[in-house]
């Protein structure tokens, strides 16, 4: 490189140090410090300096110039200043789940290949391209290495221009090189038979190593994904005033992510009918006549769920059952795929999980083998 990175009586300065050979073989060597102290403006000067050769053979009337060029000294943002601007200016206004996930990736093994006093402007496409080179290689998924890409996009245009105003620390953004490509992966459902012992454990049987309150309390969560569609979030969330067992309705307006309580991930609030098995349980908790403010779905000592306490709770429930699964998700998947399974229209069933895009609801109307095989039968 001609344009490199050099200290001088202790300051860091981008210098170029060109050689160049004349028509009558002597050597003229141009080594100066650039004008503008940015690598881009150091390349720029240089390709003027090759034109003025190019023109005129020689460089020695820009050797010549005395005084040197004034230093014009910009400031060198780095790389953890644009991630603190992103934490106090951007984050706050990011849902509280979104922000702290882009905060579990900036401080995970993933961001370290971009140091902290590593300058802004050295973020190229090139850099990029290299960097998603050892997410690869650490055995990160496409979906994982895609997160990290919106990440680190998401800092950057924090600080770059945007909206037609110039950057807070970068004049330009890079340019990106495409996102990992990503395959939709069919969401898995909760199985008829899983479910039922699930919801039915300790009901035939005494039930060992746990307390049997602390099960119930988790069923009547692990109900509420099942047979009404909410997600771990709006479980967390549910009031007694949100239920209305007389109509058999639950409306869902609000959701419990770290401890905050937010709007439902689709923004508004959604009805939905209470479907029999439901029903029973909800019945039950109300017997113990909660106060309209009081949580459905808490746990056995009356405190809220945390963010993965439901999960932690299905996992330690399908090890005990020895069966697979444990994401709370699947039980949510189990009431989409039953509302399809029955013939309701998908965009009721949109509706009732809350969806912003129906294409999101398409996802959970796979066909399961048996309807397959129904399917294919009429070519025989």
């Amino acid at each position: 490189m001609t344009v490199t990175r050099r200290t001088i009586k202790g300051e860091k300065y981008w210098v170029i140090d060109r050689r160049f050979r004349t028509p009558d073989g002597h050597e003229e060597r141009y080594r100066r410090v650039a004008q503008v102290q940015s690598k881009l403006a150091g390349e720029a000067e240089e390709r003027r300096i090759i034109e003025y050769w190019t023109a005129h053979g020689t460089i020695k009337p820009l050797l010549a110039v005395e005084p040197p060029p004034k230093v014009e000294l910009v400031k060198q943002h780095t790389w953890s200043e644009a991630v603190a601007y992103w934490r106090e200016h951007v984050k706050p206004a990011k849902k509280r789940s979104t922000g702290e996930g882009y905060e579990r990736l900036l401080d995970g093994p993933g961001f370290k290949f971009w140091s902290a006093d590593r300058p802004l402007i050295e973020i190229s496409h090139a850099e990029i391209v290299k960097w998603e080179g050892t997410l690869a290689s650490s055995g990160l998924s496409p979906s994982s290495r895609r997160n990290h890409h919106i990440t680190l996009r998401a800092v950057l245009g924090a600080v770059g221009p945007h909206g037609g105003e110039a950057g807070v620390m970068l004049a330009a953004l890079p340019h990106y090189p495409p996102l990992p490509k990503v395959g939709r992966k069919r969401p898995q459902a909760a199985s008829a038979a899983d479910l039922h012992l699930i919801l039915n454990e300790g009901r035939t049987a005494p039930i060992k190593y746990c307390q049997m309150r602390a099960v119930r309390a988790s069923q009547l969560a692990f109900a509420l994904a099942a047979y009404a569609g909410l997600r771990a979030a709006e479980v967390r969330g549910l009031r007694a005033r949100d239920v209305d067992l007389e109509h058999g309705m639950i409306t869902v307006r609000e959701a419990r992510i770290y401890g905050e309580i937010t709007a439902p991930k689709s923004g508004h609030e959604r009805t939905v009918a209470i479907a029999a098995p439901l029903h029973r349980l909800l019945e039950e908790r109300f017997a113990a006549k909660p106060k309209p403010d009081d949580l459905i779905a808490a746990k056995a000592n009356g405190e809220a769920w945390g963010d993965t306490g439901l999960w932690q709770s299905l996992q330690r429930a399908c090890k005990r059952l020895g069966i697979e699964g444990g994401r709370v998700h699947a039980l949510r998947h189990f009431f989409a795929s039953a509302l399809f399974g029955g013939g309701v229209d998908a965009r009721t069933v949109q509706e009732m999980l809350g969806h912003q895009d129906l294409t999101t609801t398409q996802r959970y109307a796979h066909c399961d083998v048996s309807r397959s095989k129904a399917a294919i039968s009429v070519f025989v």
